[in-house]
């Protein structure tokens, strides 16, 4: 690719730049059409062209990956994986310039309890982890740990041990962390009462 290019240029620059050289004999106007004295209007556009050329070329060269990239099979067919890159490089966090100037912005967890409250869907992380709405992050941690070792998918025969340790893990993660227990929080006392 690189001799295939230098070859092009080479086309390219020699003939111009033996055009350039030609000596003329007859004496050339002066005016509108002459750019100096020491240069032909000629001379003048074949430069152009030949810068032009070389840019143009060099920027093939630059740009030869991109131009002859073959497509993978992963670029070929329409997996979920690549729908869900792409939901994600829209509608990340980094791109959030429609951000409400009335008020905080909702949470992506918040948003998220305030559907499932609306669908009456929202599960009682409380009751998840046996735990009370006034509990400790020790004491929910302490819950969880034993939860954790008496339906672990490993330790328990039970066939929906997977979907129990889940559920706790994901009530772990709210209530563990402050930001999304207040939001839960909101939402757990409108849907629940507490």
């Amino acid at each position: 690719m690189r001799r295939l290019a230098i070859l092009a240029l080479a086309l390219v620059l020699i003939p111009a730049i033996c055009y350039g050289q030609q000596i003329t004999p007859d004496k050339t106007q002066r005016g509108s059409e002459e750019i100096s004295e020491y240069y032909k209007p000629e001379d003048v556009k074949i430069a152009m062209i030949v810068i032009a050329i070389a840019v143009i070329s060099i920027f093939l060269y630059l740009g030869r990956d991109i131009i002859l990239r073959r497509k993978s099979e992963y670029e070929k067919k329409e997996y979920q994986s690549k729908k869900d890159r792409d939901y994600e490089k829209y509608h990340s966090e980094w791109t959030g310039y429609d951000e409400d100037f009335f008020g905080a912005k909702k949470s992506k967890e918040a948003k998220e309890f305030q559907k499932m409250m609306h669908d009456s869907a929202l599960p009682n992380y409380y009751a998840v982890l046996e735990t009370t709405i006034d509990a400790t992050p020790e004491e929910i941690k302490a819950k969880f740990r034993r939860l954790a070792k008496e339906n672990h998918p490993d330790k328990s025969k039970d066939e929906k041990s997977t979907e129990k340790f889940a559920e706790i893990t994901k009530a772990y993660e709210v209530l563990s962390n402050e930001e999304t227990r207040k939001e839960y929080d909101k939402y757990y006392k409108a849907s629940f009462g507490g």
